[in-house]
């Protein structure tokens, strides 16, 4: 079968990733992108010294390697037989798909709530004691359709609150990831089909960009 992935596999891998992301541990390096520890007042660095760091191009190595490979194993005689296996196994969740992504982000704002004095994540502390509250108020809208959007609007809310302490490239990450987030709660809760339809979509590009 030439296709990259077929879509219930796309979809319930897409919900695994953020359930992963949420289950991590947070303490030590909440992202990627800091595998030390984290200084609000640095500076970014340099194009160049990002181009000349030996772990920048181990790391594209590694996914150009492991995507090879998965697509050399997808093109084989084995590859439909996987995929066909994987759609079997992940049916149950590819069928509460939207309840699944509703309850871990919910989850996420549950644990943000309990760590307390900080902006929908670990790195970006304050001493507002109301937007540990606020981050608990959104995990409750998102239960229904009707208050997603509310919790849509808090997320994005959030993210311009914390600009005000941090600066944008701290919060580039969070810009991306925050806007797919919530724009999958106003398009999830959308009456119209054709919105609704592209609700996974949006959230696939935050989390990409992210």
């Amino acid at each position: 079968m030439n296709h990259l992935a077929s879509p219930r596999s796309s979809g319930c891998l897409l919900a695994l990733i953020i359930l992963a992301s949420v289950a991590a541990p947070v303490p030590a390096h909440a992202h990627v992108k800091w595998f030390a520890p984290y200084i609000v007042g640095a500076p970014p660095q340099s194009i160049g010294a990002t181009l000349t760091n030996v772990w920048f191009w181990t790391g594209i190595a590694l996914v150009l390697a492991f995507f090879l490979a998965s697509r050399a194993i997808e093109k084989s005689s084995a590859g439909e037989t996987i995929l066909l296996a994987m759609d079997r196994i992940t049916d149950p969740l590819w069928m509460r798909l939207d309840d699944f992504v509703r309850v871990v982000i919910a989850a996420f704002f549950v644990a943000i709530f309990a760590v307390g004095g900080v902006y929908l994540t670990p790195d970006l502390k304050t001493p507002a004691e109301w937007v540990s509250w606020t981050q608990l108020l959104i995990a409750g809208l998102i239960f229904s359709r009707k208050t997603q959007p509310l919790a849509a609007l808090g997320i994005i809310a959030l993210w311009l609150l914390a600009l005000r302490d941090y600066d944008v490239f701290h919060l580039l990450d969070y810009l991306a990831l925050g806007v797919g987030v919530a724009a999958y709660l106003v398009l999830e809760a959308s009456s119209n089909p054709e919105w609704r339809n592209h609700r996974f979509e949006a959230l696939r590009w935050g989390v990409a960009i992210a």
